[in-house]
């Protein structure tokens, strides 16, 4: 099982669109989620879900992990997935789980799966203002290793508009509810294919934000995420530097160019360079 704490991203394949599968593992995405819920009508699930277990089974090559947004296991449609995955011969690479209101459901799920064997990392997508409100629960669940912010959906809930500003106030919540996790959080897709620009900006304030990674809903999408979400030579050197300072003082709080090296900057100076050294 390939944990998903480290990505810098997560790429969409609709479970309709198997066929996009070798441009989807050679864009460079670090993990991809087949999507059996919203890019899915009702009336194509089961054939949909017939053809995700074929190909899990027997037609599946990447070299990244592959998960699985399944729909609500609130619903018949995430119940008929969840016996899906029950029945397939290994687990998958992890499951996303929509529509979350509260922890119970993902509680559930999780134990259904150590009950199948088939226990694998759970992805919650906090995307209703209850599950917002409920973050902290869902996202301490034994199993999670990440979370993902929907901020698509959360804004049609509310009616607001998905701009970064009308939802930066709902970023922060969830960012606050991870402290201390070690979870790698998900920003939402930027659904402007056309815009990489917007992509860029978007993707610049969600990693300055706190976010560790962020969704993708295209191929073309996925290296500027990767470069933003990699930190730079230079980055990687100062933070190197700090830690060395800063070690080299007996570990007491010591300046440095202007700053005061102490305990939470060397703790954020070390995920620098161990990211730096798992990507570049």
């Amino acid at each position: 099982m390939n944990n998903l704490t480290h990505i810098r991203s997560l790429l969409f394949v609709p479970a309709g669109k198997l066929d996009k599968w070798e441009k989807a593992v050679a864009s460079g995405t670090d993990a991809i989620c087949i999507d059996l819920e919203d890019s899915v009508p009702a009336a194509e699930k089961r054939d949909a879900r017939s053809k995700v277990f074929a190909f899990l089974e027997h037609g599946i090559t990447a070299h990244v992990p592959v998960m699985l947004r399944i729909n609500s296991p609130e619903t018949d449609a995430g119940n008929s997935d969840i016996e899906m995955i029950r029945e397939l011969s290994r687990p998958a690479g992890g499951l996303m789980v929509p529509k979350l209101t509260g922890p119970e459901p993902l509680e559930r799920l999780g134990k259904q799966l150590i009950m199948f064997d088939k226990k694998t990392q759970l992805i919650p997508l906090i995307e209703t203002s209850e599950g917002l409100e409920s973050a902290r629960k869902i996202m301490s669940i034994n199993l999670v290793t990440a979370a993902v912010f929907g901020g698509h959906d959360l804004a049609m809930e509310l009616g607001c508009s998905k701009e970064w500003d009308v939802l930066s106030a709902y970023r922060s919540e969830f960012i606050r509810s991870t402290g201390g996790l070690k979870l790698a959080l998900i920003d939402m897709p930027w659904f402007g294919l056309d815009d990489l620009n917007g992509l860029q900006h978007e993707t610049e304030k969600a990693q300055r934000f706190g976010f560790t990674a962020k969704a993708a809903i295209h191929p073309a999408q996925i290296e500027l995420i990767n470069n933003i979400f990699t930190p730079s030579e230079k980055e990687a050197k100062d933070a190197g530097e700090m830690i060395r300072i800063f070690e080299e003082a007996g570990g007491h709080a010591v300046a440095w160019r202007g700053m005061v090296l102490e305990p939470p900057v060397i703790h954020q100076a070390k995920r620098i360079v161990e990211r730096a050294k798992r990507f570049n």
